[in-house]
């Protein structure tokens, strides 16, 4: 697939992040409790990956390679549902373009630190000048879209 199509492709995706933020947050709403909606969002992710798999008729690892997986592959689940319990939270309260922001921001400061060391196994992009200007910029942004 071309560089282009892939950017495309995570533009697309990012523009859905604001939807799920909103959906997530009316779901916690209407059910009164942040972590019964975190979990149904949860369960209707778990269900339409579940037809995925099988729709596709993907081999599951064996136990072999299930225990080589580095542990901290297995924290993403776990950030996953901090992330998906505070957006309940917070998007009934900060509304959705805030809460977008506010984790873009944070998404960028973690992933330039990430990125810089190479973490986990991603290629080393080092900060430089441009790079931290621009994540300063994208901050900037976010203190005016919150206070703006």
């Amino acid at each position: 697939m071309s560089q282009t199509l892939l950017a495309i492709l995570a533009l697309i995706t990012g523009a859905l992040i604001p939807f799920q933020l909103a959906f997530n947050g009316q779901l916690g709403t209407a059910l009164r409790s942040v972590y019964l909606g975190a979990f149904f969002v949860f369960l209707v992710g778990l269900v339409a990956l579940f037809a995925i798999l099988i729709v596709q008729r993907s081999a599951w690892p064996s136990s072999t390679e299930l225990a080589a997986v580095p542990w901290t592959a297995w924290a993403g689940g776990l950030i996953a549902t901090a992330y998906i319990v505070a957006v309940v939270f917070l998007v009934p309260r900060l509304g959705v373009g805030t809460t977008a922001v506010l984790v873009i921001a944070g998404q960028l400061v973690a992933a330039m630190i990430l990125d810089h060391i190479g973490a986990f196994g991603a290629a080393v992009n080092p900060l430089t000048t441009p790079r931290l200007g621009g994540a300063l910029l994208v901050l900037a942004g976010a203190g005016l879209v919150k206070f703006g």
